[in-house]
């Protein structure tokens, strides 16, 4: 999915976080993912040593207000409907 700018750009807006993408696969970032969870890394740097990081998408201020503003109009009504 992080091939796609769209995708990217997307988290990037919603999460308000800079997205890394690495030079590496899917499994390899999971697994690596997986050892922080579990305490094998250190941090996010340690596990991500030695691996080149290929991009940085940051996230689109203007975007991710309106996103936020969405989402708070989207769980307004949800929580109106289950009334």
């Amino acid at each position: 999915m992080f091939l796609s700018p769209l995708f990217t750009q997307l988290l990037a807006d919603l999460t308000g976080a800079s997205v890394l993408l690495y030079n590496t696969d899917g499994s390899v970032g999971a697994a690596r993912g997986a050892g922080i969870g579990a305490g094998v890394y250190a941090d996010d740097n340690d596990a991500f040593t030695g691996v080149e990081v290929i991009a940085e998408v940051e996230p689109c201020r203007n975007t991710s207000v309106v996103y936020s503003q969405l989402y708070a109009g989207w769980k307004q009504d949800l929580l109106e409907d289950m009334e």
